[in-house]
């Protein structure tokens, strides 16, 4: 599994989430960057999302794994680690930095 072409591809799909003042489901992201559908997601993605959220760190933007929720709750899963913000503002940071088109 090529985590960082997967990355690539998420975080081109997370911008254009921001770009949309949307979010997410960790299946609607599996399925925008072709994760293989038997695989089950879990790990993986927290994985991926790392990637995207150093990639982000690099650039001197705000982290996009906020916009990635759980389907039922719609909140950030288990491995979010917020950094000492509130998971909402995080998100509206994101529609910030990455604005409409």
């Amino acid at each position: 599994m090529d985590y960082e072409i997967l990355a690539e591809r998420a975080r081109a799909a997370l911008i254009t989430a921001a770009m949309r003042r949307s979010t997410l489901t960790y299946g609607e992201l599996a399925r925008a960057i072709d994760f293989d559908p038997d695989v089950p997601v879990g790990h993986h993605m927290n994985r991926i999302l790392d990637l995207v959220s150093q990639e982000c760190i690099d650039r001197s933007e705000p982290s996009l794994a906020p916009l990635v929720v759980n389907e039922r709750t719609g909140e950030p899963g288990k491995g979010y680690r917020d950094g000492g913000e509130p998971w909402h503002k995080s998100v509206r940071r994101c529609f910030h930095a990455w604005p409409p088109v």
